[in-house]
């Protein structure tokens, strides 16, 4: 494997990639925690139910509980395309205009993602046929596909940034395949690994004009 590249871009550009995609990995990790903090909610508040049994009154309490289920997931689910969509995918766009070397991850998380949300959604809705459990097949090939780009794009961010958090969230990411909280840990890292590169570039002095006066 060849080393990367290093490269000398707008410290602006760099920074501006960097935010987009801290913006991007919070609204991730909010609509995680939104997401499992309702559903074990509302796993929780279902428990009575199942004691008291099926009457009118426990019956009309599951109904409630489905709706508050549905606008959780509806939710999370918007805040999650917002953050992948509006932040983390402009910004690992412009990650690869100033940087070559991330053009392969971000073709794989581009694709991946992208196409795959989109499959995604179109099989959820035609399930009750056939192709929609096709269509579901190819979405889950596509962002997986996505994840192996996102595995990428932290370790090149290591070899970049030199921050061991980049490596660190790849290796969780790659055990998050069997153990999936480990990926919301590694969303966490990756969340601070960027903000130290906003925070290094940042720190970075731009060389002093010279005036051509004597001292």
């Amino acid at each position: 494997m060849m080393p990367l590249r290093p490269f000398q871009p707008s410290r602006e550009s760099y920074i501006e990639a960097f935010k987009l995609m801290r913006d991007g990995v919070l609204l991730q990790i909010i609509a995680s925690l939104f997401t499992g903090g309702g559903l074990l909610a509302i796993i929780m508040s279902s428990i009575p139910v199942m004691i008291a049994g099926r009457g009118h009154a426990g019956w009309l309490y599951a109904g409630v509980l489905l709706i508050g289920l549905g606008l959780v997931l509806i939710i999370g689910a918007v805040l999650a395309l917002i953050g992948l969509y509006g932040k983390f995918l402009p910004g690992v766009e412009k990650l690869a205009e100033v940087n070559p070397d991330f053009k392969t991850s971000r073709d794989l998380v581009r694709i991946g993602y992208y196409y795959g949300m989109i499959l995604l959604l179109v099989g959820a809705v035609t399930l009750i046929i056939l192709v929609g459990i096709i269509v579901l097949f190819a979405a889950i090939i596509l962002l997986f596909i996505g994840y192996i780009g996102l595995i990428m794009l932290s370790f090149n961010l290591r070899e970049v940034e030199g921050d061991s958090l980049y490596l660190a969230a790849g290796i969780l990411f790659i055990l998050g395949i069997f153990l999936p909280v480990l990926s919301f840990i590694a969303w966490i890292l990756l969340y601070i690994a960027l903000g130290n590169s906003i925070r290094r570039h940042s720190a970075v002095q731009q060389p002093t004009p010279s005036t051509g006066l004597p001292v």
